[in-house]
């Protein structure tokens, strides 16, 4: 079996919804693209003061990075207008509740011929604390909806469960059932892994940030499967999914140009590894203290101007290069691909160039990342 490819949908409030129907449709019509992958966010990684035109050509014409689309309502426009394809949805536990969320995955299988599915993390800082939410009950709101979303599939009567912080009483949302959307857990750590091998289908984390190479991903594998075979599981029906942190171009001093700016380099000083010590594992000097994680620590919103050049100041051209999956399609797709034969199943490269490129340069990115997907797709990453 092949593995599922994905492309990132990155969508904003700026463009018209039709804008992403037409980029869906030109990734089904390739046949190379089996997702969509969307990203529900409230607020984005960088602070409003890097998105400038000195940063990026792009920011003459996106005012802000912030105005995201609402990801579960955009995935039902345009799988109206590309129903060939699958969605996967990522998001957190906090945010929005399991019966609700339930209720949406099933709403949205109906209107793709493929799978819809919802990756949920534990949550993050700069998508909850704003608004009002605890960040820190992230981990039990994960246990209530993957055991939830179980639960309610599973019903063919009104039902009862107790929960973390969302309890069942006599709750019933009807018999109608079609293909059965999928449920992940996103994200690492003892607690998160545990409660995805125990009631998730598949599991998800982003490449090189945790994993830095594809033997350290396939141990990662090895222990998950045997984790699902202790509790009764079959470990070949399970997804093992990775985001690729990635700058694809065919130009290599593009890339090289791209990484000596503060939106890239911002990004490798947050996320190039998401645990701060495993970059003085590698050698190299944490830009950020140990113990600091960006799902619990970021908030761009309110970062003076002082804080965003302290951290730049540490971020070294190693450290950049160690924190991308970079180059052409065709070296991007190779370097996937062992990590596909590792053990990933299904895989989104998410190409942050083109937030730094001019905007005729920009709208390539997807035919660079449905090459790649094609490529993937041959099961021979080097392929002409």
């Amino acid at each position: 079996m092949s593995v599922i490819t994905s492309v990132p949908l990155i969508s904003d409030r700026f463009s018209p919804p039709s804008a992403f129907t037409t980029c869906a449709r030109a990734a089904a019509s390739s046949g190379f693209v089996d997702e969509l992958l969307v990203w529900d966010q409230m607020t984005n990684f960088w602070p409003r003061q890097l998105w400038t035109p000195e940063h990026s050509p792009m920011a003459a014409v996106l005012p802000d990075l912030d105005s995201y689309a609402d990801a579960f309502a955009l995935s039902a426009h345009v799988l109206a207008g590309a129903p060939d394809l699958g969605v996967a949805i990522s998001t957190d536990a906090v945010r929005r509740g399991p019966a609700e969320l339930f209720q949406t995955m099933l709403t949205l299988q109906t209107m793709t011929e493929r799978h819809a599915t919802v990756m949920i993390g534990a949550g993050e800082a700069k998508q909850t604390t704003p608004f009002g939410w605890k960040r820190s009950e992230g981990l039990g709101r994960l246990e209530d909806q993957l055991r939830t979303f179980r639960a309610l599939w599973d019903a063919a009567e009104p039902i009862d469960r107790e929960g973390n912080f969302w309890s069942l009483r006599h709750a019933w949302m009807g018999s109608a059932r079609g293909r059965r959307p999928q449920v992940w857990a996103l994200g690492g750590g003892p607690r998160l892994l545990d409660l995805g091998t125990s009631y998730a289908d598949g599991m998800a984390a982003i490449v090189p940030s945790v994993f830095p190479t594809p033997d350290a991903f396939k141990a990662s594998v090895d222990d998950l499967k045997a984790a699902l075979a202790r509790k009764g599981r079959d470990p070949e029906n399970f997804h093992f999914g990775l985001w690729f942190m990635a700058l694809v171009h065919p130009d290599e001093e593009v890339i090289r140009k791209a990484m000596q700016g503060n939106l890239v380099r911002w990004m490798a000083a947050i996320a190039g590894r998401l645990e701060m010590e495993a970059w003085r594992e590698e050698g190299l000097e944490p830009p950020l203290p140990p113990g600091w994680h960006y799902a619990t620590k970021l908030m761009p919103v309110s970062l003076s101007d002082s804080e965003i050049e302290e951290v730049l100041a540490k971020v070294t051209d190693e450290m950049v290069e160690r924190s991308y999956v970079h180059g052409t399609a065709e070296q991007v797709a190779t370097e996937v691909q062992t990590y596909v034969d590792a053990g990933a199943t299904w895989v989104s490269v998410c190409d942050l160039l083109p937030l730094v490129l001019d905007p005729e340069d920009a709208q390539l990115g997807l035919t660079r990342n449905i090459e790649i997907c094609r490529r993937l797709k041959a099961g021979r990453a080097g392929c002409p």
